[in-house]
């Protein structure tokens, strides 16, 4: 047999082996398919409920401005929603009030982490202690 003879009874041979070949064909077997948690709203009713605490809340520290418990108390209700970023402002206005809780400033780091933050400064922390003492002065005004 010739070179063109062997050269052509080999590409057929490859030819046929691509065509029949399922690898070939189809390409590498698919990736198994990982289950992704499926994210849920919270009901309605827990929504509420926690709406309701926290206005009862806010109406109580309009009437009560330097309860620094009750302070704490929204900074927690806000965390364990994940509202990290709203947890800042009571803890700032709790810690300018009575500095010596180390609660507070546990509190407060662990907001500041898990909202993204690398850090905050004492610039920032007076504004957001400031726009949470408004913001408790305005609760219940239609604002």
């Amino acid at each position: 047999m010739n070179y063109g003879k062997s050269l052509i009874i080999a590409l057929v041979f490859d030819l046929v082996w691509l065509m029949g070949s399922p690898a070939a064909t189809m390409g590498p077997d698919p990736m198994p398919v990982q289950e992704v948690a499926e994210w849920s709203e919270p009901p309605v009713a827990e929504l509420a409920a926690v709406g309701r605490e926290e206005d009862s809340l806010m109406t109580y520290l309009g009437e009560h401005p330097s309860d620094v418990d009750a302070m704490a108390k929204l900074a927690d209700i806000y965390a364990e929603h994940a509202w990290f970023d709203n947890a800042i402002g009571p803890l700032a206005r709790a810690l300018q009030l009575d500095p010596s809780r180390r609660s507070l400033w546990s509190a407060l780091d662990k907001a500041v982490e898990r909202s993204g933050r690398a850090q905050i400064t004492d610039a920032e922390l007076t504004q957001r202690a400031r726009r949470f003492v408004e913001a408790v002065e305005m609760w219940g005004h239609g604002c």
